[in-house]
């Protein structure tokens, strides 16, 4: 029994150890961010034709806001957001399964407040709460 106590001490001790002080203020949590998702879908143009991208429109899809699909230019903004369009760049990948190139084009998205950018892959979801958070609604 002694064998036993003397192997559970030192468990004792660290778990104490971990607790607060009882007169430490307790410090809240941080609060969880919001996913705020965005996907880049489709465009209009032939970017083998033309280089003159402002022509084009750009697809975006604005998962977490519930609206419809947007269809903007660049240097736009996405409706309801502090973001707006920048850049476009076409590229595209070979894909060996399907044995031929795909589009792996990306769209930039800016946080006019705060500068930071976003890459939107082509047809891939994307999360950008790390340059752009909405605000939180009140429930009515």
């Amino acid at each position: 029994m002694k064998f036993a106590l003397f192997l559970l001490f030192p468990v004792y001790l660290a778990t104490t150890a971990l607790r607060a002080a009882p007169d430490a203020p307790a410090t809240p949590a941080p609060a969880a961010v919001a996913p705020f998702r965005l996907v880049f879908k489709s465009y209009d143009g032939n970017p083998r034709m033309s280089n003159d991208f402002k022509k084009f429109s750009f697809q975006i899809d604005t998962i977490n806001l519930r609206q419809p699909s947007e269809f903007l230019q660049l240097g736009q903004m996405i409706p309801n957001t502090q973001l707006k369009v920048s850049q476009f760049v076409f590229k595209e990948v070979y894909d060996t399964k399907l044995q031929e190139n795909v589009d792996a084009s990306e769209l930039t998205v800016v946080n006019v407040i705060t500068g930071k950018t976003a890459v939107l892959p082509f047809n891939k979801l994307v999360d950008v709460s790390g340059i752009y958070t909405p605000p939180v609604r009140a429930n009515k």
